[in-house]
């Protein structure tokens, strides 16, 4: 436990450093909100769970929205996101599903950033205008060669990059006659980075004097009918 702390708390330190690029990219997403646009959270496998963090939850913004079909999740079967993450084409589903516009933006989130559906997306909203993030390990990512026909990889293609800072191949504790790492650290990490990123865009849309519509959560008396009045908006 205690290693495991440190090495968490180490990362987090190194996001703390990158505090200058949160509020930049939180500003870039509310000048997409304020023309109109809204601003996506997309992952496949185990990295869906960043959407969720922002999604629909007490403390939340209403005005994100998640991309998150269940075959690329672990809902239906351990592996078929792992397939499905890897067919660039399927990017085009996502794209055309929900309708992106050139006013929007989107955050991708892949911890190595290198399989075909999440850097075609991230190539396909790039060139049609979409404010494009990337939210990924770059020292992983750097060391992988891409799954993609252009070679590149997630943060080399997007607008900007957050990153978790994790280690290649994500897990960060060696236990002794054991084969493989344990420990990783891409959920906590990413869950922290899109508390904080909320927090972000929530003072920048005061700032401008923009609705900032944050969830109470459900167990709280009224809270209820606040959060059905904002969904309803939103």
């Amino acid at each position: 436990m205690k290693e495991f702390k440190e090495n968490i708390l180490a990362l987090l330190d190194l996001v703390e450093q990158d505090d200058d690029n949160l509020k930049e990219i939180a500003q870039k997403i509310v000048e997409r909100m304020k023309d109109g646009g809204k601003f996506y959270v997309f992952g496949t496998g185990h990295s869906h769970m960043i959407g969720e963090e922002f999604y629909a939850r007490a403390g939340g913004l209403a005005n994100v929205y998640m991309i998150a079909p269940l075959e690329a999740t672990l809902s239906s079967h351990p592996l078929k996101s792992t397939y499905i993450e890897r067919i660039a084409d399927y990017a085009e589903v996502i794209y055309k599903t929900h309708k992106l516009t050139p006013k929007d933006a989107i955050m991708i989130c892949s911890n190595s950033g290198r399989n075909g559906c999440l850097v075609e997306l991230a190539d396909m909203a790039k060139k049609n205008g979409l404010l494009t993030i990337a939210l990924t390990s770059v020292t992983h990512s750097s060391s992988s060669s891409s799954r993609h026909k252009s070679g590149l990889r997630l943060y080399e293609i997007c607008d900007y990059t957050i990153d978790n800072h994790g280690c290649v191949g994500d897990a960060s504790i060696q236990l002794d006659g054991i084969r493989g790492q344990m420990g990783s650290t891409s959920t906590i990490i990413g869950t922290y980075i899109a508390q904080t990123l909320g927090m972000y865009i929530a003072e920048e849309l005061h700032k401008q004097n923009m609705e900032v519509p944050v969830f109470l959560s459900s167990n709280l008396d009224g809270g209820d009918e606040w959060n059905d009045s904002i969904m309803k908006k939103y």
